[in-house]
């Protein structure tokens, strides 16, 4: 005797493996392989459970006849559907092999947001060697910085990046010289420099300065009681100041006024320190003469010294105060006190302290801010300024002898200014030549000690200085792009449920349907 087969039993059996087919799909999509592979998730495993009953019951209810099922035109037909649906996979499949294979890259925004722009393609397509990176970020991670470096990767294969959580590998991070998060490390051979600005213009001019073979050189000014720069052990020391000029891949030295004719052509900036002893007339003149041939200056000043250095300062459209600046301080158990170590708070509109935005702090210094009367053609603007709970104390003797301030009429108010830059042709300057010089001057040398070097950001202010001076700002410049299309930002469960309903729900919800349509008109 034939057993029939009810009608409804090869759509649960077609049922069942569908069921199967997209439990089996999410658990290979998202199982987690620190779990194993055969944890299954909630959708899957409820998936492949409706898969086994559909399959189950429907061999219960009808397997006899099941030659027959397959047999019929309309079980051929379904079975044609299926065999093209899968060479529809396999094919999608294949052409997405063969996209992450030989990848090529479409940037169809308006202003070119998703690439890197023409002049770092051309810096990183005439890279020789390997240049490395190493981004210390929080966490070990940045979407955003991971982006624009996949842009640089594909214009070469001499890129190497690695991401680090200083957190995790603090020794690298001390290795690298690094005090503030995100900072990358560009190196290429012996030769490497620390970008603290993860955007496109300064990784393409940090791998541009470790590519380029010369190296400038930063002279200091010694013989006068200055910070010696192999000194990184005491507190007043430049030696940590030195030590991170060599790790953005300059050459540093000394040099001694007194015994030279002229500073030397190969000096890209001199640092003039304020010491306890003032500089010889000669001395001066050396450093005047530099700069109207288009030198570059560093000027470090201190209440109550070097009085020649602060002349030749005031000379380039500088005025330096002699005064001492004093702010208010919270000490704990003592409330609201006075200190001589104030924290600079705000930076001007200048090109040397445009990547600032941290606070910083100076220890015994002096105002110094743009003249009154400012020479023709001269450019002064001031570099940073202090807090207003400030002020510029002018009754030194009272402070320094007796330990007492007070704000007077006399006293200039916070926030003041306690650094500024001139620059100008050296025609303008009654020089010879076509060029320019620049200078900037601070009213602290304690900035850039040892002390000092790593608290807050001081490092970040007067390495962004010195990169001014020396020219480094101008190798590349890359103006911002306007993004015109935003983009949507998901949190990890949003990722999830927009993956599970374009890929597995409504996939499935149609396939289903289709199903029962196609069944439905057979079955008529």
């Amino acid at each position: 005797m034939e057993v029939t087969m009810p009608r409804r039993a090869p759509i649960l059996g077609i049922t069942g493996l569908v069921f199967i087919l997209f439990g089996l799909l999410s658990h290979y999509f998202t199982y987690n392989p620190l779990e194993g592979f055969f944890s299954f998730g909630w959708y899957s495993l409820l998936h492949l459970i409706a898969g086994v009953v559909c399959l189950l019951w429907y061999f219960a209810r009808g397997s006899a006849s099941l030659g027959e099922f397959v047999r019929q035109r309309s079980t051929r037909y379904g079975a044609n559907a299926a065999v093209y649906s899968l060479f529809f996979v396999a094919l999608v499949a294949m052409l997405n092999f063969l996209g992450t294979r030989y990848h090529y890259r479409v940037d169809v925004t308006a202003e070119g947001v998703n690439s890197i722009s023409e002049q770092s393609r051309e810096v990183v397509r005439n890279l020789d060697e390997d240049v490395h990176i190493d981004a210390f970020v929080e966490g070990g991670s940045d979407p955003a910085l991971e982006q624009l470096i996949e842009a640089y990767q594909y214009h070469t294969d001499h890129l190497k990046v690695r991401f680090i959580d200083p957190q995790v590998h603090p020794e690298l991070a001390q290795e690298a010289g690094v005090s503030q998060v995100p900072t990358l490390r560009i190196r290429q051979g012996d030769r490497s420099t620390l970008v603290t600005a993860t955007d496109e213009e300064s990784i393409t001019n940090g791998i541009h300065r470790v590519t380029t073979k010369e190296r400038k050189k930063i002279y200091f000014v010694e013989g006068h009681g200055e910070p010696a720069i192999d000194d990184v052990k005491s507190p007043d020391g430049f030696g940590l100041f030195a030590k991170d000029l060599r790790n953005q891949n300059y050459l540093v030295d000394t040099i001694f006024l007194a015994e030279v004719e002229e500073i030397p052509e190969d000096a890209a900036v001199v640092v003039a320190a304020a010491g306890p002893k003032d500089y010889f007339p000669r001395e001066i003149d050396i450093l005047d003469k530099y700069l109207r041939r288009g030198g570059r200056v560093l000027f470090l000043l201190e209440p109550r010294r070097a009085p020649r250095l602060v002349e030749l300062v005031e000379k380039w459209g500088i005025e330096v105060g002699d005064d001492a600046i004093v702010d208010q301080q919270l000490r704990l158990f003592q409330g609201v006190t006075l200190g001589l170590d104030p924290i600079i708070s705000s930076y001007g509109d200048h090109p040397a302290v445009k990547s600032m935005r941290q606070r910083t702090i100076m220890s015994l210094a002096r105002s110094v801010r743009p003249a009154d009367t400012i020479p023709e053609g001269f450019t002064v603007k001031s570099l940073a300024f202090t807090a207003r709970t400030s002020w510029a104390e002018t009754d030194l003797d009272r402070l320094f002898k007796r330990s007492e301030a007070q704000l007077e009429d006399s006293d200039m108010r916070g926030p003041v200014s306690v650094g500024a830059a001139a620059s100008g042709s050296v025609k303008d300057a009654g020089g010879e030549g076509d060029g320019e010089f620049e200078l900037a001057a601070y009213g602290d040398v304690h900035l850039a000690v040892n002390k000092f070097w790593h608290q807050l950001f001081n490092d970040s202010l007067v390495l962004s200085t010195v990169g001014w001076l020396a020219g480094e700002e101008e190798l590349i410049s890359i103006g911002p792009r306007a993004v015109r299309a935003s983009r949507a930002h998901l949190t990890p469960a949003q990722a999830r449920t927009v993956f599970y309903l374009s890929v597995l729900v409504i996939p499935e919800a149609i396939l289903l349907c289709g199903i029962a349509v196609w069944w439905r008109r057979s079955a008529l």
